[in-house]
C-alpha cells in the first residue's frame, strides 16, 4: 500500500504545492496508487529514463502524484533513492519544488555517501543553519536526540565525520554521574523520562567512544580513551541497569588504547607515549607517567601488552641483562649474600652515587634484592623478639636492643610511606590495598614503641628514678599491662610481616595468578561474611537468652545417678555467638539445644524420690532453630561461598596472563619509586636525596598542592610535535589496518 502523506516536513514550498495540487484533476485512487508504485519503484531500480519522464510529466501537469509518496515501509522516493545510491536519481529528485528531504540526511550518513551528504547540507543549511544540527523529530527510524555527528560517530564514518565537525557540528558529553547542575542535569531528571535520558547517554557515549570521533577530536587518542573509559565505569556503576551496555563500551574503548600502542614499530615510539605526562599527578622519577595512569584507571589490556612490557622491563632491568637468565631458586637465593652488601651500597649511595657501581644497584630490580635483603633482618628481629624467653624477660631486664632496632625500623618504614604519598598523591597511594595494609601495620608498630616506652617510665619510676626493686612476676600484672599489650601487638605484627611477602609472589609466573586469585577471593569472602553475619545476628537474637533459667542446673537420673549439666549454648549473648560461630565448621556438641532441669524433690520429708521434669516444648524450639541455622550455614552457605571462590579463582585462571602482568606491574612501579636505599638505610642523608627533592618540588610553584591533590588529571595545553606527530601516523595506520583487514575479510574466497 503506497501512502500519501507530506505531514512531517514543513518545508516553504509545501503549502504551494499542496494548493497546486488541489486544481489537478483527481485520478481513480487505484490509478493513483499504480502511478506512485511505479514511481517509487523506478527509483528503487535507479531507472533514470522512467524517473525523469514521470517527473517531466507531472511538471507539465499530465500526471497528478505525490512527490513525498512512500511505500509501505514508509520510505519515500528520496530515501530509497539514497539506500540504492543512485546519485542522478537524488539530483532529479532535489531539484523538484516541494520535495521534503526529511530525514534523508540522516540516511545519508548511515549508507556513508559523502557527495550527498554534502549536497544535503547545503540544501538544509541555506534555509536553516542551526535547525541541521538536531535531530528530526518525526523520523520513523531515527529517534529524535539522534543528531547527524552522532550518527556519522556510531557508524565511524571518518569522512563524514570530518565534514561535521568542520561545519560546526559538535556533540555535548553528558557530565559525571554526581554532577547535578541546574542547566542540564536537573532539567533532564525533571522531564521525569528515565527511559530516554539513559538512552540519550548511552547514544552520546556510542558516538563519542568511536574510534573515527576519537581520533578526529582529540591530539592524544590514547588520554582520551582513557578517561571515557573511566567515565564510562563512573556511569555504569550508577546506572546499573544499563551497566552491561556500559562495560561493552569500556572493554571496545579499552581495546582502541591497546591497538594504538600495538600499531608502534619501534621501542622510541613506545617510549614517546609511556612518558607522556598529560594527565597523571605523578611527581617522582618514574619515566612512564602514562604507564602510572593506565594502573589507576585499572587498563589491564593496555598494561599487560607486550610493546610495554618489553620497555617495562628494559627499565626493570637496565644493563644487567643476565638477571632475566637466573631461575627463581637462584634469584631467591640471592637475598642472602646481598644482607652483607648493605653497607657497601649505603657508602656508595651516599658518597659516589652518580659513579658506574652506583648506577647499577640504583636500578629497580637492585632496590629490590636491598629491600628484601634489609626485610629479611627486619623479619629475624621481629622473630626473635617475639619468641623471647618470656622467663627471662621482666619489667627490669627487657631486651632493650632489639626494641630499639624494631624502633628504628619502623620509623624507616614510616619515612618511607610519607615520601611515597608525597610522590604519589594520597589518593593514589590508598588506591593500593598493600598500602593501606603496610599503613594498619605501621600503626601497630607505634603502638608497640608507645606501649615499650610507657612500660619504661612506669618501670623507672617504680624504681624510684633508678633506685633498685624487687621484679614483679608476671602473673601478678595487670591484665592490661603496656607490657602484655605491646606483646599481643608484635604477636599480630609478625604474622602480617610475613604475610606482606605474598606481594612479591606476583613476580612469580606459577604464583602470581594465584596470589591474585587470593585477593579476589578475599572480596567473595568479604561479602559472603555481610551475608553470614545478619544470619547469625538474626539466631542470636531470637537464643541469646532462651536458656538462661537453665544455666548452671544439673539433673540426677534416678535410675543410674549419672549427672547432666547444661550446655552453656544458649545461655547469654557471648555463649550464643560462639556457639553458632563453631557451629558453622561443625565445632559444636549436638546437645547444644538440650534443655537440663534438675531435679525436683518429691517427698520433702523423707527425700527419697526425684521427680524428672522435662520441658520439651522449649527443648524442641531451640533444637529446630539451632539445626535450621546448621542446614542454613553449612548446607547452603559454605557452598555457596565456596561455589563463588571456585567461580572467581576459574575466571582469574581464564584470564591469568594478563591479571598476572597486571600485579607485576604493581611490584615493578613500586620498587621503582623507591629510594635506592631499603630502610632504616633510608634514615641515612646524601646530597643525591637533597638534590632530588629540591628538583621535585621546584618543579612547580605548585608542587607541594599538587602532590597532596586528589585532583586525577592534570593537563599540559601544548603537546609536544613529536607525540602529536606520531598520534597522527598511529592514527593512519590503525584505519589503514582495520580497513584493510576488512577488505580481507570480505574477499577471502572460502577453501572446501
Amino acid at each position: 500500500m503506497i501512502e500519501n502523506t507530506s505531514s512531517y516536513e514543513n518545508d516553504s514550498d509545501t503549502n504551494s504545492e499542496s494548493a497546486s495540487a488541489r486544481t489537478f484533476p483527481t485520478a481513480h485512487d487505484d490509478d493513483l496508487e499504480e502511478l506512485q508504485r511505479k514511481f517509487l519503484y523506478a527509483i528503487k531500480a535507479c531507472d533514470i529514463v522512467t524517473v525523469k519522464d514521470l517527473l517531466e510529466k507531472r511538471k507539465r501537469k499530465q500526471l497528478d502524484f505525490d512527490l513525498n509518496c512512500k511505500n509501505y515501509q514508509g520510505t519515500n522516493g528520496l530515501n530509497l533513492a539514497i539506500q540504492v545510491n543512485c546519485e542522478q536519481t537524488i539530483d532529479l529528485l532535489v531539484s523538484q519544488p516541494g520535495l521534503q528531504i526529511g530525514d534523508s540526511l540522516m540516511h545519508a550518513i548511515r549508507e556513508n555517501l559523502y557527495s550527498i551528504v554534502i549536497k544535503l547540507l547545503d540544501i538544509l543549511e541555506s534555509k536553516d543553519p542551526e535547525k541541521v544540527k538536531l535531530g528530526y523529530e518525526h523520523s520513523i527510524e531515527f529517534p529524535q536526540h539522534l543528531t547527524p555527528l552522532i550518527l556519522a560517530a556510531q557508524c565511524g564514518h571518518y569522512k563524514i565525520i570530518g565534514l561535521l565537525l568542520k561545519r560546526g557540528h559538535t556533540i555535548p558529553i553528558p557530565h559525571k554521574p554526581q554532577c547535578f547542575c541546574k542547566d542540564v542535569c536537573k532539567s533532564l531528571a525533571q522531564l521525569n523520562d528515565g527511559l530516554g535520558a539513559s538512552e540519550l547517554k548511552l547514544s552520546v557515549f556510542r558516538a563519542i567512544t568511536n574510534p573515527a570521533y576519537i581520533a578526529q577530536t582529540s591530539e592524544d587518542p590514547i588520554l582520551t580513551a582513557f578517561q571515557l573509559s573511566q567515565r564510562l565505569k563512573d556511569h555504569g556503576t550508577v546506572d546499573r541497569i544499563f551497566k552491561s551496555d556500559y562495560e561493552s563500551l569500556d572493554f571496545h574503548t579499552r581495546m582502541f588504547a591497546v591497538h594504538m600502542i600495538g600499531l608502534c614499530r619501534s621501542s622510541a615510539e613506545v617510549e614517546l607515549i609511556l612518558t607522556r605526562q598529560e594527565g597523571c599527578n605523578f611527581f617522582g622519577s618514574f619515566p612512564y607517567h602514562r604507564l602510572v595512569m593506565a594502573m589507576d584507571l585499572k587498563q589491564k589490556e593496555f598494561v599487560a601488552h607486550a610493546y610495554v612490557q618489553q620497555n617495562l622491563e628494559t627499565a626493570w632491568t637496565g644493563t644487567w641483562h643476565e638477571w632475566k637468565r637466573y631461575g627463581s631458586a637462584y634469584k631467591s637465593c640471592m637475598v642472602f649474600p646481598r644482607i652483607l652488601q648493605l653497607l657497601f651500597i649505603a657508602a656508595l649511595y651516599l658518597f659516589v652515587p652518580y659513579s658506574k657501581w652506583g648506577q647499577h644497584y640504583a636500578l629497580p630490580v637492585n632496590r629490590m634484592l636491598n629491600y628484601l635483603a634489609s626485610y629479611t633482618v627486619f623479619l629475624a628481629i621481629l622473630t626473635y623478639e617475639n619468641n623471647f624467653n618470656k622467663f627471662a624477660s621482666t619489667r627490669d631486664r627487657p631486651n632493650w636492643t632489639l626494641k630499639i632496632c624494631i624502633v628504628v625500623y619502623a620509623t624507616s618504614f614510616v619515612v618511607r610511606a610519607a615520601k611515597l604519598i608525597m610522590l604519589q598523591g594520597p589518593k593514589r597511594y590508598f588506591s593500593m590495598l598493600w598500602n593501606v595494609y603496610d599503613c594498619a601495620m605501621l600503626i601497630m608498630l607505634a603502638a608497640i614503641s608507645g606501649f615499650w616506652w610507657l612500660s619504661y617510665t612506669r618501670t623507672w619510676a617504680d624504681d624510684g628514678g633508678g633506685a633498685a626493686s624487687e621484679p614483679v612476676e608476671r602473673k601478678y600484672w595487670h591484665p592490661l599491662d603496656p607490657t602484655l599489650v605491646a606483646e599481643g601487638l608484635l604477636a599480630m605484627v609478625t604474622v602480617m610481616s610475613y604475610m606482606r611477602l605474598l606481594f612479591l609472589c606476583q613476580l612469580s609466573y606459577a604464583l602470581g595468578p594465584m596470589q591474585v586469585s587470593l585477593g579476589k577471593m578475599t572480596v567473595d569472602f568479604a561479602r559472603f561474611a555481610v551475608l553470614f553475619g545478619i544470619i547469625i545476628v538474626s539466631f542470636t537474637a531470637g537464643l541469646c537468652r532462651f536458656y538462661q533459667y537453665y544455666g548452671g542446673m544439673t539433673r540426677t537420673d534416678p535410675a543410674t545417678g549419672l549427672q547432666v549439666e547444661q550446655d552453656e549454648s544458649f545461655v547469654d549473648v557471648l555463649s550464643t555467638l560462639k556457639t553458632l560461630f563453631w557451629g558453622m565448621f561443625c565445632m559444636t556438641s549436638s546437645t547444644a539445644g538440650s534443655v537440663v532441669i534438675e531435679n525436683a524433690v518429691a517427698d520433702t520429708e523423707t527425700n527419697e524420690e526425684f521427680a524428672v521434669n522435662n520441658h520439651y516444648f522449649t527443648q524442641a524450639v531451640g533444637t529446630a532453630l539451632y539445626s535450621f541455622f546448621e542446614t542454613l550455614s553449612v548446607v547452603v552457605m559454605l557452598n555457596m561461598l565456596i561455589a563463588t571462590m571456585s567461580n572467581t579463582f576459574m575466571r582469574i585462571t581464564g584470564n591469568s596472563y594478563i591479571e598476572w602482568v597486571f600485579g607485576r606491574t604493581q611490584v615493578f612501579l613500586s620498587f621503582s619509586v623507591h629510594t635506592e636505599l631499603p630502610p632504616p638505610l633510608n634514615l641515612l642523608p646524601s646530597v643525591h636525596c637533597c638534590v632530588e627533592t629540591s628538583a621535585c618540588l621546584g618543579k612547580s610553584y605548585q608542587g607541594v598542592a599538587n602532590m597532596m591533590s586528589t585532583k586525577g588529571y592534570l593537563k599540559q595545553p601544548y603537546p609536544k610535535k613529536e607525540f602529536v606527530h606520531l598520534m597522527r601516523k598511529l592514527v593512519k595506520r590503525y584505519f589503514r589496518d582495520r580497513l584493510s583487514s576488512a577488505f580481507v575479510r570480505k574477499c577471502n574466497p572460502v577453501c572446501s
